[in-house]
């Protein structure tokens, strides 16, 4: 009978200590699991391929030879535009006033220094070379540590990101220019006019048909970097049933 008494006062009291220790070791595993999946998320751009410091040097060498074709949605609009401008006034209806003959002048003059504006400050942007001056940057800070290499993966990130910024802009600014010059062209054109501004007010939207290559190269890369891991993705509440609390949970979501 003795026995069968010990037996349950072992139970009662060390069978509870026996699962706090396996509740402890269980939450101490878990934690360990937390560490070593955050240790080894580092940071995205160290983790994306290609790097973007890699992905600069490929564009800088291809640059060379495409540097006057980079943004030909915008140089062939204002190409269309240049010819509505020249032959404008070639092609006006024949019973308009002298004032009105004049504002056709005025509006051919517009129209050309557009067309021709576009196709220069095109060729201009693409001959500025982004990419090879964003490489030679990164040149400027050697090392191999860690911080090193962040530091210029980073910097390839802002040389990507710029030009990509800065044609967002001017691509918007070119269709807008670019249409209202062909709009007004249509005023006093005849038949034929009308037809040939119609068809550039077609070819005004280019820019926004193609996306322009410096805004595809950077939205590439966020592509691939946000391929890597989407960290802090929702949020949740989790019970705890030991200690009967509730707890904020983050989910770390991994996208492939």
């Amino acid at each position: 009978m003795r026995k069968w008494i010990l037996m349950v006062i072992l139970a009662v009291f060390v069978a509870p200590a026996g699962w706090a220790a396996e509740a402890d070791k269980d939450d101490e595993d878990d934690k360990n699991d937390v560490s070593h999946i955050l240790e080894s998320m580092g940071y995205p751009e160290l983790q994306v391929v290609p790097r973007a410091s890699e992905r600069l040097r490929m564009e800088a060498r291809s640059e060379n030879n495409s540097w006057f074709v980079t943004h030909w949605p915008i140089e062939l609009s204002g190409l269309a535009t240049l010819y509505v401008g020249l032959t404008s006034n070639s092609n006006l209806k024949g019973d308009l006033t002298n004032a009105q003959k004049d504002d056709a002048k005025t509006i051919s003059t517009i129209a050309t220094a557009v067309g021709a504006s576009w196709i220069i400050g095109g060729v201009a942007i693409g001959a500025q070379r982004p990419y090879y001056h964003g490489e030679r940057r990164l040149k400027k800070y050697p090392g191999k540590d860690e911080r090193s290499i962040l530091l210029r993966e980073r910097l390839a990130e802002e040389a990507l990101e710029r030009p990509a910024r800065t044609m967002r802009i001017l691509q918007t600014v070119a269709v807008i220019t670019n249409l209202t010059a062909n709009g007004l062209s249509i005023i006093y054109a005849d038949d034929y006019g009308k037809m040939v501004a119609g068809v550039s007010v077609i070819l005004s939207f280019l820019p926004l048909m193609f996306e322009d290559y410096n805004i595809h190269v950077y939205d590439k890369h966020i592509e691939y970097k946000k391929k890597i891991y989407a960290p802090l993705k929702s949020a949740s509440v989790h019970y705890d049933p030991y200690s009967r609390t509730l707890t904020p949970v983050t989910n770390l979501i991994w996208t492939f």
